[in-house]
């Protein structure tokens, strides 16, 4: 048993993924070679098939959403990129100060209002808040944010200097976009998070968009994000009917695989999501857009209108789909 544990850590794999994908249990371990690991994607597979620049595209959330929406894909509502020195909004104004945010929402907002602010280049669901915009007497605006009332200016001085440091800090700034409203269907099975499809598309070599891979992510109670390393789900998507299969937890949140969400305790396997056609469309369309970037992870949210693109990711989880498989590497891959 040993041997042949250490014949497949020997592949590549991690003791983690060695858990994760069940390898322990192959009856051939020449099996495990169906599975595509962490340490070859990122040396090997990944920097191959991306290479293209138009991945910076995708990194930088706000040129991501200019892109899009310009293409008529659907994209969260945002108000602009707020930053001391550059901040913009989508109309050419400026958003760099207190008073440019109160006057942005003033335009704009029906208010109460709950926002996301969100950095220009952040991974991973990090410095991600929520909070929710109020109208005061005459032109004053609030926020209410962590149980407490603040003022504008008290409020963007609680935002995180060090949220910018992800692809090596290059990409400065907020995007403050509306908190989005999911479809009823999602409320009911993860009501805690803004929970997104994970699909991860790809562009062959005759320039042909697959669609490879998908599932659902959900969030825990108390938790802010639908992050997999948060110890939320990844619940298994078939791609044909958008039917939802058992969800599973990381290792380190205790690898427990579900039928229900744990907190919730709705019943997940077997339920077909609604408009499913309509998501792998939508991601589709948006792979062809950007088709230098061969193999994307897209996050979808649903909402009552329709799939909303929350981003597109060039460097995607890969144990968060593959999980649900018998590996990547199927012959069509290779």
């Amino acid at each position: 048993m040993m041997f042949k544990k250490l014949r497949i850590l020997g592949l590549g794999f991690t003791d983690e993924e060695y858990e994760l994908y069940g390898l322990g249990g192959l009856s051939d371990p020449a099996r495990a070679t169906q599975y595509l690991s962490n340490r070859w994607n990122d040396l090997y597979f990944r920097p191959k098939i991306n290479r293209c620049q138009q991945r910076h595209v995708l990194e930088d959330k706000w040129v991501t959403h200019l892109y899009f929406l310009s293409l008529s894909l659907p994209v969260p509502k945002t108000y602009g990129m707020f930053h001391e020195k550059h901040g913009v909004t989508a109309g050419g104004r400026p958003l760099r100060t207190a008073d440019d945010l109160r006057d942005a929402f003033i335009r704009n907002c029906d208010f109460p209002t709950r926002l996301v602010f969100k950095p220009r280049g952040g991974r991973q669901g990090q410095n991600i808040i929520v909070c929710e915009v109020g109208r005061g007497d005459g032109e004053s605006v609030h926020v209410l944010f962590s149980g407490k009332k603040f003022s504008l200016q008290e409020f963007t001085g609680l935002l995180p200097r060090d949220a910018f440091l992800d692809y090596g800090g290059g990409y400065d700034g907020w995007l403050v976009q509306e908190y989005i409203d999911q479809h009823p269907f999602m409320k009911e099975i993860g009501p805690y998070t803004v929970n997104t499809f994970r699909v991860i598309t790809f562009i062959d070599q005759s320039g042909h968009c697959k669609v490879q891979m998908a599932a659902l992510r959900l969030g825990r109670q108390g938790s802010s994000a639908d992050n997999w390393d948060k110890g939320g789900l990844s619940v298994a998507v078939d791609l044909k009917r958008g039917r939802l299969g058992k969800g599973v937890s990381k290792p380190s949140y205790g690898g427990r695989w579900t039928a229900f969400h744990p907190d919730t305790q709705v019943h997940l396997e077997g339920r077909e999501v609604p408009g499913w056609n309509s998501i792998v469309e939508v991601c589709e369309r948006a792979a062809k857009s950007i088709s230098g970037v061969r193999s994307v992870g897209w996050d979808i949210a649903y909402t009552p209108e329709g799939p909303v693109i929350i981003e597109g990711n060039a460097v995607w989880s890969l144990p968060l789909t593959q999980v649900h498989t018998n590996g990547y590497l199927t012959d069509d891959v290779r």
